[in-house]
């Protein structure tokens, strides 16, 4: 597409504000963050630590639980930390609850569990914990999970790549709760039938706009969907280790992304 003779370049779409969540802990809890990790303890029927530390705020079960700041994005940094956390407090499970989640994070999780030997769950935070006057529980969920793989191919004696999708888990915190017992099942099995867009950057570089270089999607007339990309793409400048990064947009309109490793030798 072009504007003026110009084409148009890639673009990203930033949250500049997470206003609800800031009334909320104005208007509700007096602007104290550890009075939100209290709420979200209680809604997620944790018990909170009679000590608690910087990383580990409750437990649940066996399992310790983490719950991030009310206006923060979870990063693997704190991920690992609080890894680390439940490590050396004896535990083998942590759960970390938060509201968004930094792009990545699960797969990162799995390098983290196996240096700490802690199990990782990344839960999110219902936005119906907000809600005035409720009092009974929400359901709580982990976030998707998405896997890929590049597929290596030549053709005419040059090295072409793809993407193959592996798997996909979608996150049903969307989902209201009279459909979820119908969706549980299936989203575990046939999670690739939950995927109403997805897109591929064969060159992801951290810090720069995503470009769509290539992508599928479902019509109404045609509902299927690839599972492997037929880009071609062959336009790295040269061998080495590249990245790319895959974006997934479910029936549910929420998105997720991972990001693997491309060796183009």
């Amino acid at each position: 597409m072009e504007s003026d003779g110009q084409p148009y370049r890639a673009f990203d779409v930033y949250n500049l504000g997470r206003y609800e969540r800031q009334w909320w802990q104005r208007e509700r809890l007096q602007g104290f963050d550890r009075d939100h990790r209290r709420v979200v303890l209680g809604f997620y029927r944790a018990d909170p630590l009679p000590n608690p530390t910087a990383w580990l705020h409750g437990r649940k079960g066996g399992a310790f639980v983490y719950v991030d700041s009310i206006d923060s994005l979870l990063t693997r940094d704190e991920v690992r930390a609080v890894a680390k956390a439940a490590r050396q407090a004896g535990g083998r499970e942590v759960h970390c609850l938060a509201w968004e989640f930094e792009m990545d994070l699960r797969m990162v999780c799995q390098e983290i569990e196996a240096s700490e030997e802690v199990r990782i769950r990344l839960i999110t935070i219902p936005r119906e914990i907000m809600e005035k006057n409720r009092t009974a529980p929400p359901p709580f969920f982990e976030v998707a999970v998405l896997e890929a793989e590049p597929v290596i191919k030549k053709v005419s004696g040059k090295k072409k790549v793809d993407i193959q999708l592996k798997r996909f888990i979608p996150s049903l915190a969307e989902v209201p709760s009279k459909e979820l017992a119908a969706l549980k099942d299936r989203a575990a099995k046939d999670g690739f039938d939950f995927i109403d867009f997805w897109a591929v950057d064969f060159n992801w570089q951290e810090e720069k706009p995503f470009e769509h270089q290539w992508q599928d999607y479902r019509t109404r007339k045609d509902r299927s969907l690839k599972t492997t990309s037929d880009a071609f793409f062959d336009g790295y400048p040269g061998k080495g280790v590249y990245k790319a990064c895959i974006k997934v947009v479910d029936i549910f309109g929420c998105d997720t992304s991972t990001i693997v490793e491309v060796n183009y030798d």
